[in-house]
């Protein structure tokens, strides 16, 4: 086992840190090229794994089996996360700008998921319309490892300018809730506790878990699962901030788990103050490190 936990975990430790020295050496230039065209390898990742998940998703009883499943494990992670958080939250504050929400706010992160199910359902197309031997290549973990590679040059620009003990709260508590939620489904879920935390061990990274989980297990089935957890927990992290972000900031940043320093940044930005969006950056820069390394250890001991 101690063998397999290797040879997952070095690839993935190998990009993140070759990713985050090459991004400590080049210039800005290059590390905007990064951020503008990483959405782009994303894309293609999910295509890929719309290609490997496609007989899945698409077969009635079991696509919607996992899609009623997977929402049911997102949504319930992200209540219990809003729920244990509340008591740490600090209620003498309130966003730094008069600014209101609006609901136009919401429409660029909606439609960044709806994207993200686009590029899936491309992909699940294209696994009915190419020839087998087409498909039956499998380029996602290439395209996973580049992608984490990038992922870890974004990370040597992330600058904390002091840590605080809300800092740390909203990664424990997210790290927590999850394999308490994980144990308490497997009760109702055919799943074991272990193999339901490394479904939802992506902490909200959906471009990762789906494919690492297919790779680790060898299942489509476990893979799709994972993937339509955290997609769906993005979007429940995307209404929880725009509703609370304001009155319960901390809580909505630990529903957002490895997301809140990326992809729901921008809506962090508008919704909650200057410190919230530290907070939000250390939080999304902790759960982003772990998730694979999460994934993996869970796998390696199912």
């Amino acid at each position: 086992m101690l063998i397999l936990l290797l040879n997952a975990v070095w690839p993935i430790t190998c990009a993140l840190l070759l990713g985050w020295l090459i991004g400590k050496t080049i210039n800005t230039r290059i590390h905007q090229y990064f951020s503008k065209s990483i959405g782009y390898f994303i894309w293609l990742l999910l295509v890929s794994v719309g290609m490997q998940f496609g007989e899945v998703l698409a077969n009635p009883k079991t696509g919607l089996s996992l899609v009623g499943s997977a929402m049911l494990y997102a949504g319930l992670l992200s209540v219990v996360t809003f729920v244990v958080l509340i008591p740490f939250q600090s209620f003498d504050k309130h966003a730094s700008d008069d600014s209101t929400a609006s609901f136009k706010d919401i429409v660029a992160p909606i439609k960044a998921c709806c994207l993200a199910v686009l590029m899936v359902v491309i992909g699940g197309i294209l696994y009915f319309l190419l020839p087998n031997d087409i498909r039956s290549v499998n380029v996602s973990g290439h395209l996973l490892y580049l992608v984490i590679f990038m992922i870890g040059a974004e990370l040597s620009t992330v600058k904390i300018e002091r840590i605080t003990k809300q800092h740390l709260y909203v990664p424990f508590m997210a790290l927590l809730v999850w394999p308490v939620v994980a144990w308490f489904l497997s009760f109702f879920y055919s799943q074991d506790t272990l193999t339901l935390m490394m479904l939802g061990g992506g902490l909200g990274w959906f471009s990762l878990s789906g494919s690492l989980v297919a790779e680790l297990t060898q299942s489509n089935q476990l893979g799709g699962f994972a993937l339509l957890t955290d997609l769906f927990r993005e979007i429940f992290s995307i209404i929880f901030i725009y509703l609370f972000g304001r009155r319960f900031s901390l809580s909505a940043l630990g529903v957002c788990g490895a997301t809140a320093m990326d992809s729901t940044l921008p809506f962090v930005k508008k919704n909650c103050t200057a410190s919230d969006v530290q907070i939000a950056i250390f939080s999304g820069f902790i759960l982003s490190i772990l998730a694979p390394f999460l994934i993996i250890i869970c796998a390696s001991l199912r």
